[in-house]
């Protein structure tokens, strides 16, 4: 019965492959070492882009040569792992606008609210509330421009043919 189950997987009804069968069909398509080269670019150049565009608001936001290290290591990382998801999320679909800043929404949003969550807690008056919506609009605002920034710089470089859309189908030797 179990040998019977493995090859009706691979059965077509209809002309239509079942998705374990794609999925393998897939998997065999694409090259992981070059999937792993092709991520990695994509995470320094997010990163690379998005450091440097956070660095103006780092520097007029840091009052110690101390305060200069963290906040750009942070945002570093954020940006690498980033770069990775934004050409994951991507895949082929280069021109789907809605995706692009969804995903760069999707990740100014989150660390700019965890930016906010980490600071002093609500209190239940005005004055505090008012004052974590401004930090959170700010904070929100400053992570928004800093995932934009390195969406462009990778869509860019997909254009340009620097780096490969997911997944990287293998090449058919003749």
């Amino acid at each position: 019965m179990v040998e019977e189950a493995k090859r009706s997987l691979g059965i077509k009804v209809d002309g239509i492959e079942d998705g374990d069968a794609f999925l393998e069909k897939e998997n065999k398509e694409i090259d992981r070492n070059e999937e792993r080269v092709e991520s990695i670019k994509a995470a320094l150049i997010s990163a690379l882009v998005g450091t440097l565009a956070g660095l103006p608001i780092f520097l007029t936001q840091a009052t110690s040569s101390s305060e200069l290290m963290l906040p750009p290591t942070i945002n570093f990382i954020s940006c690498t792992l980033f770069g990775i998801t934004f050409r994951c999320t991507i895949r082929k679909d280069l021109d789907n606008i809605q995706l692009k800043t969804g995903t760069s929404a999707a990740f100014g949003f989150v660390k700019g609210l965890a930016m906010l969550g980490s600071g002093p807690p609500l209190e239940l008056n005005t004055g505090s509330f008012l004052s974590h919506a401004f930090n959170g609009a700010v904070y929100v605002s400053e992570n928004l421009f800093l995932f934009v920034f390195s969406s462009l710089g990778l869509d860019y470089c997909f254009k340009m043919k620097l780096l490969s859309h997911f997944p990287i189908k293998k090449s058919i030797p003749m």
